[in-house]
C-alpha cells in the first residue's frame, strides 16, 4: 500500500521529483554569478519573543487531496491561522548565499587567439485505547483542523484514522515521547471542497521559551541528507543550542559556477561535525525584507471588489488577470526561486473552479477552455444561472489572503533581526529535535562571499582559460585552472580537503566554544596543490609566476604538455548538475511543524559517504 499522508513539511522530500534543468548560457566570462541551487527540503519560519512562539511551515505534498493528513505536536496548546508563499519565497530570495568571482588584475599577457565559446547545463505490541481529548476542530483556510491531546499513541492513532486522516502503520512508536510529554497535537486534512492547489503554508503560535524542531518524528520518511532551512525572527542572533554549528571552507566552492555544489559542501561539512550541527547562512537585519511588499490595505480592497462582481464573465477575469493578489504562489523545486511574486495559475483555477463551476451542459470542457473563453459561453451560463457568492467569495479572501499579509507585516516590523540557518540530515541521524537560543554577543553573517581573483596569462592560454588565483576573506588562496574547479565537488570520490573548516557550540552569550579548527592543515593542502599546478604549468611552457604562500589549486592539473586548456575548462558555465536533496514539556520548547512526511512512504535508508 502506498500512503500519500504529509504528516508535516517533509513532503517532497520523499518523493521522486522531476527536476527542471535551466537552460545552458554562456556567461560571458569565466565567472558565472549565478546563486547556489537550493534543494527541496523542509522549510520553517520561526518568529520567537521569548515568551511565545510563532511558526510558519511551508507544506509540500503531490498526491490526491483526500490522501492529505498532517501533524505536528507542540508542547503548550496552539492557535492555528494560514500563512503566505510569497514570504517564504521573499526570504529565500534575500538570504540565499551568493558566490561571487570579482578578478582585479591581471599578470602576463595570455593569448586573444584561442578564444572560444562553450557552454553547459548545470547540470510495539499497541497498548489498550485511552480517551482522546479534542480540545478543537474547526476550519483554518483551505483545512480542516483538530487540535489533541492523548494519553496512548494507539489511541491517537485511532482517532485520526476514524476520523479520515491517512497515517501509517508503524505511526506509534514516533508519536510515543510527545504523548509521554503531554504535548498537543495539531492534525490538518484538505477541506472536501478544497484542492491540493489551494494549498499554503500553516502557521500557529504557542507559549515556549525556545524554537524547536520535532525532527525525530520526521526520521521515518526523510530521504538521506534531506535539507532544512530555517528562518528565525527575533531580537538578537539565533543559534543552535544542542546543535552544533559549523562554518565551510569556502575552498571547497566551486566558485567557477556561483557555488553551486554549496548544498554538497555543506552535507561533507555536516558529516564532519558528526550528522547534527547548522551552518549560518544569513544573520542580520530583517529589513532585507521589505514589511511594505505585505501591505493587506490593496489585497483587501481587491477582496471587496471581487466579492462585488456579480456578472461570471467579468469575476473570471478579474481572478486571471490578479494573480498577484492571492499570494500563494508556489516554491520553485531543485532550481533557484524565480524573484516574481504572481499568484499561481493552479490556485486560480481551483478558486474558479469552487466559485464558479462549470454548468452542466460544459463540463466537457477543459479548465482553459471554459474559463480562459468564458465570453463564447455567456449565453450557456446565463441559461443556467450560475451566480457568484459574493460574502463566501471575501470570507476566503479575507481567510486566505488579507489575513496572512496583515500578520506576516505585523511580524516583520516587530522583529528587527533575522537569522536563516541551514543543514542536511539523514535518518539515522535525526535522533534529537534540535532547538535554537538568541546569542546577542554572536557577529552578524552576510550571504554575500566574494573572492578576489588574479588572473595568470601566458602564450599557452586565452583570457577565458588562464589560471585564476582566488583569495578568500579569511586568506585563504588557490588557483582555479581552465574554468573549471575540477575533481572538487564529487561526493563519490574522496574530498581533496575537509569541508568543515570550523565546527563549535554556541550557548546564549559569549563567542562560541571552538571544537575543531582545521585551518593550518587546508592551507598546507592548498600549497602542495599550487605547486603541482606550477609545476605542469612549468613543463607545458607556461610561467604563472612564482609560488605564493598558502596558494593551491582544486582538483588535477593539466597534462604536461598540454599548451591549451582540457576540455572540462572553457568559456562559459561548469557547474554542476541540478539535484533534489531540497525534551519534555516542561522545558518550553517550542517545535516547529516539521514531523514527518509520508508522501510516496519511502523507508529506504543509506547512511552518508555510503
Amino acid at each position: 500500500m502506498r500512503f500519500q499522508t504529509c504528516l508535516a513539511a517533509a513532503c517532497l522530500s520523499v518523493l521522486p521529483l522531476a527536476i527542471s534543468v535551466p537552460p545552458a548560457h554562456a556567461c560571458g566570462g569565466l565567472f558565472c554569478q549565478r546563486i547556489p541551487v537550493e534543494q527541496a527540503g523542509e522549510r520553517i519560519i520561526f518568529a520567537f519573543d521569548g515568551q511565545q512562539v510563532t511558526t510558519h511551515v511551508q507544506i509540500q505534498y503531490q498526491g490526491a487531496a483526500k490522501d492529505f493528513s498532517w501533524i505536528v505536536p507542540t508542547p503548550t496548546k496552539p492557535t492555528l491561522r494560514v500563512g503566505s508563499e510569497q514570504l517564504f519565497q521573499m526570504l529565500r530570495d534575500a538570504t540565499q548565499p551568493r558566490f561571487q568571482v570579482n578578478i582585479t588584475k591581471t599578470l602576463g599577457e595570455c593569448d586573444e587567439t584561442m578564444m572560444m565559446t562553450r557552454g553547459a547545463v548545470a547540470a510495539r505490541a499497541p497498548a489498550p485505547a485511552a480517551p482522546v481529548n479534542v480540545v478543537s476542530e474547526a476550519p483554518v483556510g483551505p483545512f480542516d483542523t483538530a487540535v489533541l491531546q492523548a494519553n496512548d499513541s494507539s489511541a491517537l492513532k485511532s482517532w485520526l484514522t476514524d476520523n479520515g486522516y491517512v497515517l501509517p502503520e508503524k505511526i506509534d512508536p514516533l508519536l510515543d515521547p510527545y504523548v509521554a510529554g503531554k504535548y498537543y497535537f495539531i492534525a490538518l486534512k484538505l477541506r472536501k471542497d478544497r484542492e491540493v492547489g489551494d494549498m499554503q503554508p500553516i502557521a500557529f503560535t504557542y507559549a515556549a521559551t525556545k524554537p524547536g524542531i520535532p525532527i525525530r518524528l520526521t526520521g521515518v520518511a526523510a530521504t538521506p541528507d534531506m535539507g532544512v532551512y530555517v528562518w528565525l525572527f527575533a531580537q538578537h542572533r539565533a543559534v543552535p543550542d544542542n546543535f552544533k554549528h559549523a562554518e565551510i571552507n569556502e575552498a571547497r566552492i566551486d566558485w567557477t559556477s556561483g557555488g553551486g555544489n554549496y548544498s554538497e559542501v555543506v552535507t561533507e561539512a555536516m558529516n564532519e561535525a558528526g550528522g547534527q550541527a547548522f551552518v549560518t547562512d544569513y544573520a542580520g537585519k530583517s529589513s532585507i525584507v521589505e514589511a511594505s511588499r505585505f501591505d493587506p490595505a490593496p489585497l483587501a480592497t481587491f477582496a471587496r471588489e471581487l466579492s462585488e462582481t456579480t456578472d461570471p464573465v467579468e469575476f473570471t477575469r478579474k481572478v486571471l488577470g490578479n494573480g498577484q493578489y492571492f499570494l500563494k504562489q508556489r516554491p520553485t523545486i531543485g532550481i533557484a526561486p524565480a524573484p516574481s511574486f504572481g499568484g499561481d495559475r493552479d490556485q486560480q483555477m481551483a478558486f474558479l473552479r469552487r466559485h464558479l463551476p462549470k454548468p452542466p451542459a460544459l463540463t466537457n470542457l477543459t479548465d482553459d477552455e471554459f474559463y480562459y473563453q468564458i465570453e463564447d459561453h455567456r449565453a450557456v451560463i446565463q441559461k443556467a444561472q450560475l451566480s457568484i457568492n459574493g460574502p463566501k467569495v471575501l470570507k476566503e479572501l479575507e481567510d486566505t489572503v488579507v489575513a496572512p499579509a496583515r500578520d506576516i507585516q505585523a511580524m516583520l516590523k516587530a522583529h528587527p533581526y533575522l537569522t536563516r540557518l541551514y543543514t542536511t540530515m539523514s535518518p539515522e541521524e535525526m535522533t534529537q529535535d534540535p532547538t535554537f537560543v538568541l546569542n546577542p554577543d554572536a557577529g552578524d553573517v552576510s550571504n554575500q562571499h566574494v573572492a578576489t581573483g588574479t588572473r595568470l596569462c601566458s602564450k599557452a592560454y586565452n583570457p577565458m582559460t588562464a589560471p585564476v588565483e582566488l583569495t578568500l576573506k579569511n586568506g585563504l588562496k588557490f588557483i582555479v585552472q581552465g574554468g573549471f574547479l575540477r575533481g572538487n565537488t564529487p561526493l563519490s570520490s574522496p574530498a581533496p580537503m575537509p569541508a568543515a573548516l570550523r565546527v563549535e557550540q554556541f550557548s546564549t552569550v559569549g563567542a562560541a566554544a571552538l571544537i575543531s579548527n582545521v585551518m593550518p592543515q587546508v592551507q598546507s593542502i592548498l600549497g602542495k596543490m599550487n605547486a603541482a599546478i606550477r609545476a605542469d604549468a612549468a613543463a607545458a611552457g607556461s610561467d604563472i609566476g612564482a609560488p605564493g604562500v598558502g596558494m593551491g589549486t582544486l582538483g588535477p592539473a593539466r597534462p604536461a604538455g598540454s599548451a591549451k586548456s582540457s576540455g572540462s575548462g572553457g568559456f562559459g558555465c561548469f557547474g554542476n548538475p541540478v539535484r533534489s536533496s531540497q525534551g519534555s514539556s516542561d522545558d518550553g520548547l517550542a517545535f516547529a511543524l516539521f514531523g514527518a512526511g509520508f508522501v510516496g512512504w519511502r523507508l529506504t535508508r543509506r547512511r552518508k559517504g555510503s
